[in-house]
């Protein structure tokens, strides 16, 4: 017997899937390979302060070439290829770390290229309670090509050291407080918060979202306050233009922007007993 088709991941009809570039097919001519693999890796947290062990995997080629089949072949060609396009002329100075102004227009363009990203890229976990990016969401970017209102996204400029992990994924589950009773009883936690860090030649991304909008755009970097120097947030939208690049940083304040919220959860967790 034949399978059941599957769903496109944004329009959610059983269509023909395609392999979908995370960052677009065009991006490989704008960077150079640099490696023969590639790793991400998925954190994620059923309960606050207990992290399940990381997913950490390793891919065959650049994480330039990653893809997901996960989307049809009609969002893929369409719209999708129209994000890329609009966004590629602002996105190759910021791979190259050159000087630039991002004014309005440009960080709408990069924030909606960022949330198609991360939202695709989220796919290459198989585990459907690592999916915390709601259908409404995905809904959201493909009909409005804007990143989602309740997001929040930083970019800085990245200058590599060595050869890091290029995605890191944390999801967790964050309860209403009226809700936690049932749900503990059940044991009917999903994941609905998402931190996803990633890096493209020297732009670095950070890419949050919540069910509950106001945890995402009131971040405010407690637990990792470089962030707070060498970070633009682009979305949602800063009042000024943004002077292109900031202070550059390496690896191991990539590393620590990546795992800031992580770090938070767990002293959380510790300082309300909860751990």
């Amino acid at each position: 017997m034949s399978s059941e088709p599957k769903l496109c991941m944004f329009c959610q009809l059983p269509k023909k899937m395609t392999d979908e570039h995370v960052w677009g097919e065009w991006v490989k001519e704008h960077l150079e390979r640099t490696a023969n693999k590639h790793t991400h890796a998925n954190i994620f947290s059923p309960e606050p302060g207990k992290l399940e062990p990381v997913d950490v995997r390793i891919r065959a080629g650049d994480h330039i070439d990653s893809t997901v089949r996960t989307v049809c072949e009609d969002c893929n060609s369409g719209w999708l290829s129209g994000i890329q396009a609009v966004a590629k002329p602002f996105l190759i100075p910021l791979f190259n770390g050159e000087s630039c102004v991002l004014d309005s227009r440009s960080v709408h363009v990069l924030s909606a290229w960022i949330a198609m990203a991360t939202m695709t890229g989220e796919h290459f976990s198989r585990e459907g309670r690592r999916i915390a990016i709601t259908q409404s969401d995905r809904d959201w970017l493909m009909n409005r090509q804007s990143a989602p209102a309740g997001w929040a996204i930083w970019i800085g400029h990245y200058e590599r050291e060595s050869c890091p992990t290029q995605w890191v994924k944390a999801t967790f589950p964050i309860l209403d407080v009226e809700d936690i009773r049932d749900v503990k009883a059940t044991d009917a936690r999903r994941a609905n918060l998402q931190t996803t860090a990633f890096t493209l030649g020297q732009l670095f991304v950070f890419a949050m979202s919540c069910e509950f909008p106001e945890i995402a755009t009131l971040w405010d970097w407690r637990t990792a306050v470089g962030a707070r120097v060498n970070l633009r947030r682009i979305w949602p939208a800063p009042v000024s233009e943004i002077k292109w690049p900031p202070p550059s940083f390496g690896d191991a304040r990539a590393k620590a922007f990546a795992s800031a919220v992580i770090r938070y959860y767990e002293d959380l967790a510790i300082r309300t007993g909860y751990a």
